[in-house]
């Protein structure tokens, strides 16, 4: 029966609901008549913004992203009258967009009343089991194509096509005007931020990167997010960026502090390649089609899962699990092997 109303649910981080984008715009080619939405939380919200496959984004938040000043009550509370509204809905079906068991996930889509939801299978024959329970995919394949093996029991088995993100035109226009400093030089994004500390490039290396890069020819642009490295809810990289500027003061470099997602998927936009780290930036870049240099720690559930998704990249993997390792001379020489994405104009 074609569904009338899906619901996908994707509640982790930014990269993985960035993955998540080639199957929704599946679902709305397959499902152009039924209700699309997806239910996420405010962390990753902004990945979906502007998304025209979608009819609604629902997001709540986790008590661990709350506002300065916002009670563990009324983050719970909140939830609870958002569920009731998705409950209203009566989605025909619920994907729990993830890679493996999604345990909160599948909990949130019972609370939603969703009438029957799909997923991957718990390896755990005791525990709670979507109604479409997949074997759990192969962990060697990417995370886009893991996700997309959920869409067959609705009938939807065309192959995955690329991330999805849609810059917003005033604040693309914004980053445009700022990058005019730069001149005609093509501009190298250069993501300075890692939640995780083994996806931390050191200081000095990015430092040497961006001598070279601007020695070739690039206009640089640092990115990072602000705030200082200590602040629990949402740590910053400040004091590493301004080391990390005070050294470029020679050569053409732009610094692009983002306050959000929005702002930096617009700026990423008015780039011509990027260099960083695996993680949520990254696969945004991907998402916005720029060519680039992924930084990976040396493990293949890594390379083999989360890489650059169907845009031109070179992967570099450092001697241990941690990017700390990899030279700035591989880098370069990968830089130099990058086509330069071409702009449309602002």
């Amino acid at each position: 029966m074609t569904p009338r109303s899906i619901l996908v649910v994707r509640r982790d981080n930014i990269g993985d609901l960035v993955c998540t984008t080639p199957a929704i715009a599946a679902l709305r080619q397959a499902f152009p008549d039924a209700r699309l939405a997806a239910l996420v939380n405010s962390y990753n919200a902004d990945v979906l913004a502007d998304n025209p496959h979608l009819d609604a984004v629902y997001a709540y938040t986790k008590l661990k992203h709350r506002e300065a000043g916002q009670s563990a009550f009324g983050a719970v509370w909140a939830r609870a009258r958002l569920l009731h509204t998705i409950r209203r809905e009566r989605f025909d079906v619920a994907i729990l967009g993830k890679s493996s068991w999604d345990k909160h996930g599948l909990r949130l889509a019972r609370q939603c009343g969703v009438a029957r939801t799909i997923g991957f299978a718990s390896p755990d024959s005791r525990a709670r089991q979507p109604d479409v329970a997949l074997p759990p995919p192969d962990l060697l394949i990417h995370e886009v194509e893991a996700v997309a093996q959920l869409l067959v029991p609705l009938g939807v088995k065309t192959s995955p096509g690329p991330l999805q993100v849609f810059p917003d035109v005033a604040l693309a226009a914004n980053a445009e005007a700022r990058f005019a400093a730069l001149g005609k030089r093509p501009r190298l994004a250069l993501h300075l931020s890692a939640r995780e500390a083994t996806r931390r490039w050191p200081a000095e290396r990015w430092i040497m990167l961006a001598h070279a890069a601007a020695y070739a020819g690039w206009g640089i642009v640092l990115f990072w997010s602000p705030g200082a490295a200590d602040d629990p809810r949402h740590p910053g990289d400040d004091a590493f960026a301004a080391e990390i500027a005070a050294a470029l003061q020679q050569i053409p470099f732009v610094a692009c502090p983002t306050h959000g997602l929005r702002e930096l998927v617009a700026a990423f936009s008015r780039c011509h390649a990027f260099v960083g780290a695996d993680g949520g930036a990254l696969h945004l870049a991907a998402a916005a089609g720029l060519p680039m240099v992924a930084l990976f720690e040396n493990s293949p559930l890594k390379t083999k899962h989360w890489y650059p998704w169907q845009i031109a990249h070179e992967l570099l993997c450092g001697p241990e699990a941690s990017v700390a390792g990899i030279e700035p001379e591989r880098t370069i020489l990968a830089l130099s092997k990058l086509p330069k994405r071409e702009l449309t104009s602002a």
